[in-house]
């Protein structure tokens, strides 16, 4: 039977049978006593193992609080976007509404100013009375006559500020309506969101009475004792 002893001169460990008796230390040469306490041998050593800790249950009523949270500020942003789009701020704080986004000059290109004294037809009937227009400068006007009778426009007439039409209408009696403004955006759109729409109050009344045929000169800008007053009306009126 063998045993570890431990010299008592160096420490070193050193493996003898138990009956021998004379053995040295293998490092100090150091005679041993084979009744010498024997080296224990270690504690096995302990388990390293540690059972992971617990995880905390999910918290799912504090996330979905968050997550409608989210979605309460995603909604009021995209709903500021659309708000802002067609919603403008006066230079008072108070909202109000863009018009300007949908008025005519941005929805069509500006055109070539007519000629002066051009003519649109709506009838076949022939003109025989005399139709003078007079304007001034600042202004382009386009002109419509439109029969009492009927209640449809004869014929349009445009005429450049500054200048004067001459022409001849069929005879009959008719109410004159008129679009002013500087930019031309077509038939359509007339002068954009600059015209100013107006009629006259009095009815201009072209007759051939006893082979003698009446006819008109109006002016469009105010004149010292004018007889012919106009008022503001409507696009939809014109």
């Amino acid at each position: 039977m063998s045993s570890v002893i431990a010299c008592p001169n160096c420490g070193q460990k050193n493996r003898v049978e138990v009956s021998t008796n004379g053995a040295i230390c293998a490092k100090c040469w150091t005679k041993l006593s084979a009744s010498s306490s024997p080296v224990q041998a270690p504690p096995p050593p302990q388990d390293q193992y540690k059972a992971p800790p617990k995880a905390n249950p999910p918290q799912t009523g504090r996330r979905d609080q968050y997550l409608w949270i989210k979605l309460l500020v995603i909604g009021g942003i995209v709903w500021w976007a659309l708000y802002q789009a067609f919603i403008g701020t006066d230079s008072s704080g108070i909202a109000e509404k863009n018009y300007s986004s949908f008025e005519p000059s941005t929805l069509q290109p500006e055109m070539q100013m007519p000629k002066n004294g051009s003519i649109q037809l709506f009838s076949q009937r022939v003109r025989l009375a005399p139709f003078e227009i007079r304007t001034s400068q600042g202004a382009n006007y386009f002109v419509k006559l439109v029969s009492i009778d009927s209640g449809q426009s004869e014929m349009t007439i445009f005429v450049r500020g500054g200048n004067t039409v001459t022409t001849d209408v069929p005879l009959g009696t008719y109410e004159v309506k008129y679009a002013s403004g500087k930019n031309w955006y077509g038939p359509d759109h007339l002068f954009g969101s600059e015209t100013s729409y107006s009629k006259a109050d009095t009815h201009l009344k072209f007759e051939n009475s006893g082979g003698q045929i009446s006819g008109y000169t109006i002016t469009l800008y105010r004149v010292a004792n004018g007889n012919m007053r106009t008022k503001s009306i409507n696009p939809e009126q014109f």
